[in-house]
């Protein structure tokens, strides 16, 4: 009895503690807040959404002003990786090599800025590119990029012919609609650009001069030699048994042989309209698809298609670009995309969780409710006629045709946590309505589509390291299990939402689990993440979602083992009581869980998974309590975190993010809980 009464009293001390840090991080998170009650907090990435900006920029103007130049040259440079030179897909933290890709677009951004190439970066710079083989091996995205200037010919790049707009989607093996929301915004528009192959001057900042295919000549081991080495040689592929990836890259030289015939036929006449068509009736406050890379080649190829500098649709995308521009003293930049209504979101349930909730977060709510998409029926309604009545919400200010499982499962825990009495509002009835029919075949749930699982496409040279497909996925289906259960739960449940919905609700958690069964892994019972880094991330989201359901669903129906993930959690947690997990962990299974220095997020995502399962006088739970304590850091008002790694995912290995409200919600959830969790301790009686 006296040891329990003593862990008892320890666990205040460091409860205390807690909330005194929530305290001072709510006080951080109102001071950003903006006056209409969201967040919009920087989304970090590569260089490459930056350098696509200045193409923007240099073929449709206005032209860069000598402050803007500074500001974008200052943060370029910044990002430079000092030991070689190169420019990287994370930061150096991570200790990922350089990226050839990615130099040669820094390198060519810099130049664009009026860069003298004796500048020490950019020598630096330049001998990495030489010395990973030169310009001939960037990727798919570089090339094109590099195309519009003529720097590289487009007649040797991977075809995308347009053709693929004509054919029937769910008939023949691929179409438009098999490709995954991000590949397909950009997929049309390269069908334009690849037929129309435009060509355009280069006018340097500072430079008189007009420049052409010989601006990049430095970065060629040959310059004579332009040809592209995107893929093996076939016979290489042949050697190694990659039959599927053979056949596809002779279908793309087939397509090169015909792509004359092809030119002048009525059915490229018909896919381009398609195309045209496409891009114009997807247009919204977002522009083309609410993402740099799409607005960026939407406008291009829309100006390629004939539409001049001054159209309106295409001032619109380019005035629509500017939003995610960033600046702050390391400079000027252009993000992947903006995330307001995830920032918000998230930044609400710390607030509501940490008990520190007051009237702002009632304009908080308010402000991403009005946000819910209910008038337009994006393209998931293609492979999805049952999701026909919208209700989901997308991640950026406005993205309608696009909207996803993620923002939509966090906006309505949000809505239902700050007032049970919404279960019955029409705002969360068409959000629940809008999730449960997008919960796939397989029990699992995607992000943006249903049953988007073909992968035929990214055996095509076109694909490069981009997933052209959307599977259901261990992560988000357990977010939207935690928050299905969360409703069904609830006291008021019962009384607020509907029996046949609750059916609905409780069919789709049976066969959501079933999912979590099937895809956790057998040897350390961790589930990935496709969204974040990676297994810390995939195995909280499901241990969160557990404790709605009785043991005999999980376990003895769905075969879950939560023992594993557990043992597995503790061996991984780090000597300062955080945790981290390498970006290396989707390449190599050593790094599992293992191989960062401790992060904020990822400590508060453990914290999380074990608290769902085990007391919080547990030690791993406390040593990750006191490292998030102890790690906290004065800013302006309050307190926050800091976190250099980025530890979210556009694409596995080939584009990393880091959303800045991660670091600071995620770390006030796992506190809140932990707070609340030592409150119902001190409640239970002394045995």
């Amino acid at each position: 009895m006296n040891d329990h009464k003593h862990q008892v009293s320890l666990e205040n001390d460091l409860a205390a503690s807690a909330s005194r840090c929530v305290k001072h991080a709510a006080e951080y998170a109102y001071d950003c807040m903006k006056e209409d009650g969201h967040w919009c907090l920087e989304v970090r990435s590569s260089i490459s959404f930056t350098v696509q900006w200045l193409c923007v920029r240099q073929i449709l103007g206005p032209p860069l002003t000598s402050e803007e130049v500074s500001k974008f040259q200052h943060w370029l440079l910044s990002q430079q990786n000092h030991e070689d030179g190169s420019w990287g897909l994370a930061p150096a933290i991570h200790d990922w090599t350089g990226d050839v890709s990615t130099t040669t677009e820094a390198y060519f951004g810099l130049k664009l800025l009026g860069t003298p190439i004796n500048n020490k970066a950019m020598c630096r710079a330049r001998a990495f590119v030489l010395g990973s083989g030169g310009v001939v091996q960037v990727g798919v995205l570089t090339q094109l990029v590099l195309a519009l200037f003529g720097i590289i010919a487009w007649k040797d790049m991977a075809q995308v012919p347009a053709e693929l707009m004509a054919l029937p989607s769910g008939i023949v093996p691929i179409d438009i609609y098999s490709f995954s929301y991000w590949s397909r915004v950009s997929a049309v528009a390269i069908m334009l650009l690849r037929h129309h192959q435009p060509v355009y001057a280069l006018h340097p900042y500072g430079d008189d001069e007009v420049h052409g295919a010989s601006f990049l000549d430095e970065l060629f081991v040959n310059p004579t030699n332009r040809s592209l080495k995107y893929v093996p040689p076939l016979s290489t592929m042949l050697k190694n048994g990659e039959i599927g990836r053979f056949c596809c890259s002779v279908l793309d030289k087939a397509a090169g042989l015909i792509e004359p015939v092809l030119r002048n036929s009525s059915l490229r006449s018909y896919s381009l309209s398609a195309c045209k068509a496409y891009i114009i009736d997807h247009l919204d406050e977002g522009g083309y698809g609410s993402l740099t890379v799409s607005n960026f080649l939407g406008i291009i190829a829309l100006h390629s298609h004939g539409y001049g500098a001054s159209h309106p649709a295409i001032r619109h995308v380019q005035k629509s670009m500017e939003v995610a521009l960033w600046e702050d003293d390391a400079g000027l930049r252009m993000q992947v995309t903006v995330g307001p209504v995830w920032d918000t979101a998230l930044m609400t349930l710390g607030l509501l969780e940490t008990d520190q909730a007051d009237d702002r977060t009632d304009s908080s709510v308010q402000w991403f409710k009005d946000r819910q998409v209910l008038k337009i029926q994006g393209d998931y309604r293609v492979r999805n006629p049952a999701a026909l009545l919208p209700g989901g919400w997308s991640f950026q200010y406005s993205n309608e045709y696009f909207p996803d499982n993620d923002d939509t499962l966090v906006c309505i825990l949000a809505i239902v946590m700050r007032d049970p009495q919404e279960m019955a509002s029409p705002c969360v009835l068409r959000g629940l309505n809008w999730l449960l029919a997008m919960q796939c075949s397989d029990g699992g749930w995607a992000v943006y589509d249903t049953d988007n699982d073909n992968h035929i496409a990214n055996l095509f040279p076109f694909a490069d390291s981009v997933e052209f497909f959307d599977d259901s996925v261990p992560d988000v289906t357990g977010r939207v299990l935690e928050v299905l259960g969360y409703i069904l739960n609830h006291p008021l449940s019962a009384k607020l939402v509907r029996t046949p919905v609750r059916q609905q609700m409780l069919a789709a958690c049976k066969r959501g689990l079933a999912f979590l069964g099937r895809t956790q892994e057998k040897e350390t019972g961790t589930w990935w993440s496709r969204w974040h880094v990676n297994h810390l991330n995939g195995t909280s989201s499901v241990l969160c979602a557990l404790p709605y359901f009785q043991p005999q669903e999980y376990a003895e129906v769905a075969g879950i083992c939560v023992s594993k993930p557990i043992a597995w959690l503790r061996s991984v947690q780090n000597a300062d009581g955080g945790w981290g997990e390498s970006l290396d962990s989707y390449k190599e299974k050593m790094y599992t869980g293992r191989g960062l220095v401790s992060t904020p997020s990822q400590t508060a995502w453990a914290v999380m998974a074990l608290l769902a399962l085990l007391p919080p006088t547990d030690p791993s739970i406390e040593r990750g309590v006191g490292y998030l304590i102890g790690t906290q850091k004065a800013a302006a008002v309050g307190v926050s975190w800091d976190q250099e790694a980025y530890v979210s995912v556009g694409f596995p290995n080939t584009l990393w993010l880091d959303f800045g409200c991660m670091r600071h919600g995620y770390p006030m959830v796992a506190l809140g809980r932990y707070i609340h969790a030592c409150r119902q301790l001190d409640t239970q009686p002394v045995s």
